[in-house]
C-alpha cells in the first residue's frame, strides 16, 4: 500500500513537473513551484527527485520509453512511403498532444540542450526511420528527389512537434484532423503527382 501511494505520487510530481518544463521551460522551473502545483512540500518533493535535473532526466526517459512503444507500432512499414510517413507522424502528434510529458520533453530537447544517452538515440531513431521512409519514396517514384530525405522530415517533424502549441482551443480530434490534412498537403506538394486543389467554396473555405 505504500509502496502504492509512493508510486502515485512520483506520478504526480512528473506530471506537475511537466506542466511547468512545459510552459516555463528548464530555466525558469524551481521545484517549489513543482511542489507548490500538486500541494506538497519542498522537502517531500525531495524524497522522490532530489534535484530539478533528476526530474528533466525521468522525462527525457519517459520521451525514449514511448518511442519504444511508437517504433513497434509502424511495423514493417510496407505500405507506400507517403502513407507511411503520414501514419508515422500522425502517431508521433497524437502522442504529443494526449502526453504532457512528451510535451515537456521536446521543450527540453530544445529549450535547454538536455538530452540522455537513450534519450538522444529515442530522436535519431526517430529521425532515421522517417528518413528511411522519404528515401524509399523517392527511390519509388512517390516523392521528389528535389528535397533530401532529412529535409522532408525536418519539414514533418516541425509541423507535428510544433502543432501542440499552436494558438486556439479547437477539441483534439478537430486538431488532429486538421494536422493530418496539413501534411497529407505537405506531402502532396513533394509528389511528382499531386492531386488536384480542391475548388475554392463561395465562402472562401
Amino acid at each position: 500500500m505504500i509502496q502504492e501511494r509512493a508510486r502515485r505520487t512520483r506520478e504526480h510530481v512528473l506530471n506537475a513537473a511537466a506542466e511547468e518544463f512545459t510552459l516555463r521551460g528548464y530555466a525558469n522551473t524551481a521545484l517549489q513551484t513543482v511542489a507548490t502545483r500538486i500541494g506538497m512540500t519542498k522537502g517531500a518533493l525531495y524524497a522522490h527527485f532530489p534535484s530539478k535535473e533528476h526530474l528533466a532526466n525521468a522525462l527525457l526517459q519517459h520521451f525514449a520509453d514511448v518511442w519504444d512503444e511508437l517504433r513497434a507500432t509502424w511495423g514493417d512499414m510496407g505500405d507506400p512511403a507517403p502513407a507511411g510517413l503520414l501514419a508515422a507522424a500522425l502517431g508521433l502528434a497524437r502522442r504529443l498532444e494526449s502526453d504532457v510529458r512528451m510535451r515537456a520533453a521536446l521543450r527540453l530537447f530544445a529549450d535547454a540542450g538536455l538530452t540522455t544517452d537513450r534519450g538522444a538515440r529515442a530522436l535519431t531513431e526517430i529521425r532515421d526511420c522517417l528518413a528511411a521512409l522519404a528515401h524509399r519514396g523517392q527511390e519509388e517514384g512517390t516523392l521528389l528527389p528535389s528535397y533530401t530525405p532529412d529535409r522532408i522530415v525536418r519539414l514533418l517533424l516541425a509541423v507535428a512537434w510544433g502543432a501542440p502549441y499552436a494558438p486556439g482551443a479547437a477539441p483534439l480530434d478537430d486538431r488532429l484532423t486538421a494536422l493530418e490534412e496539413d501534411w497529407a498537403m505537405l506531402l502532396d506538394l513533394l509528389s511528382p503527382h499531386p492531386q488536384p486543389a480542391l475548388p475554392v467554396r463561395p465562402d472562401g473555405r
